[in-house]
């Protein structure tokens, strides 16, 4: 028999080879250099298998030191069931302390209640990795449990690594982001419903001539007839042209407005119905798109039409009647598709009587007339536009400004030469200029008639008749249009009365007129 590795490299070892060697053709001095040599490679068999040893524990210190770094917890069972060991992290988790759990079975720990479930049993029968969720009884903490299987060298599960990982703060932490959401979904349900109650519509009136002109857009929005729109600057013409627009077939399509009295004459021909390259001096050297063309498949609002050029008239004409273009310097047509509004202040028949606009293009145009009313005509409606201009800038000035009752009445008292657009920029100013929330009749007044004192509405005495009340009313009105407005024909048109009538009324009142 060899002698074993475990002895020291002494003399009996090597007696021990010797008497196993065959020596019979050796002289002494060989056998002993064959002895020797065999004691080197033992030594040497000895010290790679040390230093496999060594290895071996360090890795298994190692892993051992990575299990108790970690925060999730790691635990080893046997194939039949038995706790083998759990790191640190294990017992931070479940509040179990090592001695209470090494060497005991999976399903006396779950008899006690320490655990509502175990995958480990489930792992050694599957034979692969199993995933759980459970709750610790002991803390109350979820966790997730993932066992991996450990195979031997016959397939056969020999250990199982189960690895523990605390949720209960994520599962807090979803559970907090779900109603988090679930309130920010509310909120906005809220925020929906509040802005289809305060949002202020595009055209606002209950006035009985706009509720008319409501009804006219109903009805011409759904056909491609060309429309003009007539009525005072700031009336609200664009705002009835893109009501229109979007309440026709052509909505998804595009809107165009041109201003052709803010385009330069020169210029407005270009712009409409574009050019080819080298056209004229100056253009570009490249073709160029006209809003004719931009606005094809949908709308095109010509405002100021009365502005038009009679030129341009002509081939706006042709593009009413032909539904085609030609570009400037071109001969070439272009088809189009392509919903007319025109939008003018002016009374066209006046500027046909003097020869500025084409008669022809005029019923061209006027095939579906609308009219606005002005602001002074309908006053029912100007507390509803102010308070809707109102809600639209406390929204854009993150303001919470409210009209008093005398603030209103103020408001509608002024005759608004410039309409709908002046009151809406009264409403701006005011919502901007006042430092507290509710807007007095004095900033009314301020803002209308800035640096000029605005004779109040006279106090009534008592006892006084209702002819005397009604006679220094009058006066008040008289006296304030006059001064206002400079002369008796002037007052006479805003207050909606005979010239002859202004001045026998202020004769009666003992007011003085200006020669």
């Amino acid at each position: 028999m060899p002698c074993s590795k475990r002895f020291r490299f002494t003399e009996p070892l090597i007696l021990c080879y010797h008497r196993t060697m065959d020596t019979k053709n050796l002289t002494p001095e060989e056998q002993i250099r064959e002895l020797k040599k065999e004691n080197e490679s033992l030594r040497t068999q000895l010290h790679h298998t040390a230093q496999e040893l060594a290895a071996h524990n360090r890795r298994g210190m190692t892993a051992l030191s990575l299990g108790d770094a970690i925060q999730d917890g790691i635990c080893i069972i046997s194939n039949e069931g038995f706790v083998k060991d759990i790191n640190k992290g294990y017992t931070e988790i479940t509040g179990i302390e090592r001695e209470a759990i090494v060497g005991r079975h999976v399903q006396d720990l779950l008899k006690e209640g320490l655990f509502t479930q175990a995958v480990s049993p489930e792992v050694i029968r599957k034979k692969k990795k199993v995933s759980a969720m459970t709750t610790i009884h002991s803390n109350g903490k979820q966790v997730l449990i993932v066992g991996n299987p450990f195979f031997d060298e016959n397939g056969n599960v020999e250990e199982v690594l189960t690895v523990m990982r605390d949720l209960t703060e994520l599962i807090k932490l979803k559970e907090q982001l779900t109603n988090a959401e679930r309130e920010r979904e509310e909120y906005e349900k809220e925020l929906m419903g509040l802005k289809k109650v305060t949002a202020p519509p595009s055209f606002v009136g209950e006035d009985a001539s706009i509720k008319r002109v409501r009804e006219l857009i109903d009805y011409v929005a759904t056909t491609d007839a060309t429309v003009l729109i007539t009525g005072e600057t700031g009336a609200g013409k664009e705002v009835i042209s893109r009501e229109i627009y979007s309440k026709s077939k052509r909505k998804d399509g595009p809107y165009v407005k041109v201003n052709c009295a803010a385009i330069p004459e020169n210029l407005l021909e270009s712009e409409l119905f574009g050019y080819v390259k080298g056209a004229f001096t100056g253009a570009d050297k490249k073709d160029k798109v006209g809003l004719f063309e931009v606005a094809n498949g949908g709308t095109i609002l010509l405002d100021e039409i009365s502005e038009m050029p009679l030129k341009l008239q002509t081939k706006l004409l042709r593009v009413l009647q032909e539904r085609e273009i030609v570009r400037v310097g071109d001969t070439k047509s272009i088809k189009i598709d392509v919903r007319v509004i025109a939008a003018t202040n002016q009374a066209l028949e006046e500027q046909i009587r003097r020869g500025l606009f084409r008669e022809d293009l005029y019923y061209r145009l006027n095939v579906f007339p609308i009219q606005i009313p002005p602001l002074r005509q309908r006053k029912s409606d100007i507390a509803l536009l102010a308070n809707s201009f109102l809600i639209k800038y406390n929204a854009l000035y993150e303001k919470n400004k409210i009209f008093t009752p005398g603030a209103i009445r103020t408001l509608t008292e002024y005759e608004w030469p410039g309409n709908v657009r002046e009151l809406e920029n009264i409403v701006e100013r005011l919502v901007i200029v006042r430092t507290e929330n509710a807007i007095e009749e004095a900033d009314v007044r301020g803002v209308i008639w800035p640096g000029q004192r605005v004779p109040e509405t006279p106090q009534i005495k008592k006892n006084t008749t209702l002819k005397e009340a009604v006679r220094e009313l009058e006066k008040t009105i008289i006296e304030q249009a006059l001064k206002e407005y400079g002369s008796s024909y002037k007052a006479a048109e805003v207050l909606g009365i005979a010239q002859p009538t202004v001045v026998r009324k202020a004769q009666a009142c003992g007011i003085k007129l200006k020669k």
